[in-house]
């Protein structure tokens, strides 16, 4: 099943195929509420069977979240290893390079937005798509930490801080989703990056 949910991506048609049942699932869930979606009532606004459909989404949920996910910048995952300037916050939260999608998806994306918002269920299980992100995260944070670190450091506090960092650059790129979703705009890295500098006048207080 996962093979063929992945050919999906490569595919030109196949991706057409998914971005239309996001669509419906998206447009469906915004009319009637996530928890009243059914597979069949995608299937048919879609113009699709149900093998269809599972071929490119194990569940519902995912089509409503789409197949587009956050991935690591490689080459800001570079310059984060490689130059002590970079702050470890600042430059954790620039290390994710968010879904691009095209300016007519952007429509979509806010819908889903707000669907996550406003649904527990979606919401955790977007949690569950970005734990394999958010681990790799953690490790290059720590890989920072330890490399700046000094002697008398115990190995248990790099790894506990390792653990806040990568909390905070995560409940920061929240709040970028929630503020996306106030202001009807879609979310962007450099929007983590200006909310962060928000805080740079009471940082020296928060402790």
């Amino acid at each position: 099943m996962q093979p063929a949910r992945s050919s999906s991506r490569s595919n030109a048609r196949g991706r057409a195929t998914a971005r239309r049942i996001e669509a419906a699932a998206v447009r469906l869930a915004t009319e009637h509420g996530p928890d009243a979606l059914t597979v069949d009532a995608v299937c048919v606004a879609a113009g699709i069977s149900q093998r269809t459909f599972f071929h490119h989404f194990p569940t519902k949920e995912d089509a409503l979240l789409g197949l587009d996910l956050p991935v690591l910048d490689e080459e800001r995952v570079r310059d984060y290893l490689s130059d002590p300037r970079i702050g470890v916050l600042s430059g954790a939260v620039s290390l994710v390079r968010l879904p691009e999608g095209s300016p007519a998806d952007a429509a979509l994306e806010l819908a889903r937005l707000r669907l996550v918002a406003a649904s527990p269920a979606l919401y955790r299980r977007q949690g569950e798509r970005l734990l394999p992100l958010l681990h790799e995260v953690r490790g290059l944070v720590l890989t920072r930490l330890r490399a700046g670190a000094g002697d008398d450091e115990r190995p248990e506090d790099l790894e506990r801080q390792a653990d806040l960092v990568t909390a905070m650059g995560a409940a920061l790129m929240q709040a970028v989703g929630h503020r996306a979703v106030a202001d009807g705009a879609r979310p962007t890295a450099a929007a983590a990056a200006t909310s962060l500098e928000l805080l740079r006048p009471v940082w020296g207080r928060l402790l």
